[in-house]
């Protein structure tokens, strides 16, 4: 996915995006870095079937 921004919103779309391409049954995780865009804060929709593993600081 090519977007021209790096924030909240694009991560969104990001994350929606790879849900659809989860098997059923099947759950993706995700290495996140700090990056501001990758936290969850109430901001980010994670779906059911994608879990985000977040790198220590």
């Amino acid at each position: 996915m090519i977007s021209p921004t790096a924030n909240t919103e694009m991560m969104n779309l990001h994350l929606a995006e790879i849900s659809t391409q989860v098997a059923a049954g099947a759950i993706a995780v995700l290495t996140c870095d700090g990056a501001g865009w990758h936290q969850q804060g109430g901001a980010l929709v994670v779906s059911d079937n994608i879990v985000l593993l977040h790198l220590p600081l």
